[in-house]
């Protein structure tokens, strides 16, 4: 006869707190994955609302009936359009507290950095109406940040809705970035190596598995209800001959120093932050507006003029124009705090510049060379790299995005090229650290750190405690009896101390009890069993705790954590 289950293991492994406790380790993997497929789900779903709120009005009003073609407006719109949506999205933020206003990627990794990577809601609502008001309006910018921000903030507000351990949050926020560039595109590769590569700035092994999940799934979601477009289909191009080598190795060092004055117009505008926000948005609609009326390419996200750059409709001077007018129209635009993204300028930047590149090369080669389509695409892929100092999520992006492996060995070529020239010659780190380097943000600052953020206080815990009364020697006998390594003395409801089972002389129980509550008053704290290592370590450096008790969420105590185990932790790592 079979036996039946135990109901209570049943219902404690099926539990909430269950849940919660195993997320709180690294190798929580089955509970991750499941996070992963809803974060996944959820950044999808706001993607999709996200696009259509700009994309309908779009698709109705311009002459093309896309949400592209802004350069199909008469001349005089060029200038308004971006003027008079940089005033209404400076009354839209005016509506808002300065910490509010904070949007988009840089946001996104100074909440991972500084605040456990929780998402406030106000700048979620910021992003997600600003953003789409600045694409509506032909700002020049992408919606890759703004996906970025609000994948990351439904999949961290969901695990604080589920009150989930810090670490576990951090991963979400991951998979709603992974997810929501993901549904952007349809590029779920690109979107697992850039959350990984550039939001979270780091590689596990844990990490990457329920982030893939959230790609894979956020793809699936978004492709199911908008079909599985790609955001351009570039022609099949080959790499004609290996003597374009040295070439593409000098167009790489032209790249890099276009990042590099990319990276540096933003941090330059940045100085003007203490203006009214106000004078700031019509600032960068001005100067869009200006630039527009001469290179009308440069509105809005510009899938259309990169597909143009790549199939060669355009001559060498309006791609010069381009690239430089979309450099500083989206640099400036960025530095002055307009909700928009910098991904997608990028990759016309540098489709621009690499095809004005491809032709002068075709005057310099004798014979058979790529056209320059060819160079077009490897300069998406080295802007957008050398920019976000991040040659993986690059190669990637340019793989998925055009669907041609030809790319791959001249663009490894020209990514690193691209990426050494911005970071060693021109002393320029990623847009994205640079920017939060200028508001004061203390990256992370070691290995080590990073571990100890990666799992929670419960995984290292010893939960074999006991609760006693003082003088309550018969309780404490049986507690030892029981294999309890923790005591935790009580009087009148509060403790008192707390003493390690082994410390005890077994044959003078009360007066070990006695000396080691005389020492033990002020050698324990409280700590939040969704905190992290890293917290648990912090706290017990600053208050000097050589103990920390464990509270779940309704406040009981559920374990106790020496500060010597996580100091053995970081001597093992």
């Amino acid at each position: 006869m079979a036996r039946k289950p135990d109901q209570k293991l049943t219902q404690r492994l099926f539990s909430p707190d269950y849940f919660r406790h195993r997320l709180a380790d690294t190798d929580a993997l089955p509970q991750m994955a499941l996070l992963g497929l809803i974060a996944g789900v959820a950044s999808a779903l706001i993607i999709i609302g996200f696009r259509s709120l700009f994309e309908l009005p779009l698709a109705h009003w311009l002459p093309s009936g896309t949400a592209e073609g802004f350069e199909s407006l008469p001349t005089l719109w060029h200038f308004l359009l971006p003027v008079i949506g940089g005033g209404l999205i400076g009354l839209w933020l005016m509506l808002f507290k300065a910490k509010a206003r904070q949007t988009g990627v840089t946001h996104v990794m100074q909440r991972m950095l500084n605040n456990k990577g929780y998402m406030p809601f106000k700048n979620t609502l910021v992003q997600f109406f600003g953003g789409a008001l600045a694409i509506i309006t032909g700002q020049s910018g992408g919606r890759e940040g703004p996906a970025v921000h609000l994948g990351a903030a439904i999949s961290s507000q969901l695990g604080r809705f589920w009150q989930l351990p810090d670490n576990s949050i951090r991963t979400l926020v991951g998979c709603g970035t992974a997810g929501a560039i993901a549904a952007s595109f349809n590029t779920p590769m690109a979107g697992v190596i850039f959350a990984m590569e550039v939001v979270m700035l780091e590689y596990t092994v844990v990490g990457f598995t329920p982030i893939i999940i959230s790609a894979v799934t956020a793809t699936l979601v978004h492709n199911s209800l908008y079909g599985a477009e790609m955001a351009f289909m570039a022609p099949n191009i080959a790499f004609v001959s290996l003597q374009e080598m040295p070439l593409i190795l000098i167009y790489g060092v032209i790249f890099g120093a276009l990042a590099a004055l990319f990276t540096k117009t933003v941090t330059v505008s940045l100085s003007v932050g203490g203006k009214p926000i106000m004078l700031r948005m019509l600032g960068a609609g001005l100067v869009t507006g200006l630039l527009a009326t001469q290179v009308p390419q440069i509105m809005g996200v510009g899938t259309d003029s990169i597909l143009a750059a790549i199939e060669g409709q355009y001559a060498i001077q309006l791609l010069l124009m381009l690239a430089l007018a979309k450099l500083f129209a989206t640099a400036v635009s960025v530095g002055l705090g307009m909700p928009i993204g910098l991904i997608g300028p990028t990759l016309l930047i540098g489709a621009s510049a690499g095809g004005a590149l491809g032709l002068i090369s075709q005057g310099l080669i004798a014979g058979p060379i790529s056209t320059s389509g060819f160079y077009a695409m490897l300069g998406m892929a080295a802007m957008m790299s050398a920019v976000l100092q991040a040659p993986l999520a690059g190669l990637i992006a340019l793989l998925e995005l055009t669907h041609n492996p030809e790319v791959i060995l001249p663009g490894m070529a020209v990514v690193i090229m691209a990426n050494f020239t911005c970071r060693y010659i021109f002393k320029q780190d990623s847009t994205f650290i640079e920017v939060l380097r200028h508001q004061g943000v203390a990256l992370q600052d070691n290995l080590i750190n990073q571990s100890l953020t990666q799992r929670g206080v419960t995984s290292l815990m010893d939960d074999q405690i006991a609760h006693h009364a003082d003088h309550d020697m018969t309780g404490v006998n049986k507690s030892i009896a029981h294999g309890k390594d923790w005591l935790l003395i009580y009087k009148e409801n509060q403790i008192i101390a707390v003493i390690a089972s082994q410390d005890l002389a077994l044959d003078q129980l009360q007066d070990s009890i006695q000396q080691a509550r005389s020492t033990a008053s002020s050698e324990f704290g409280y700590c939040s069993s969704r905190a992290t290592l890293r917290e648990a370590w912090d706290l017990s450096q600053h208050h000097d705790y050589a103990y920390l008790l464990i509270t779940d969420l309704d406040e009981q105590v559920i374990g106790v954590l020496p500060a010597s185990k996580i100091t053995n932790l970081m001597q093992q790592g």
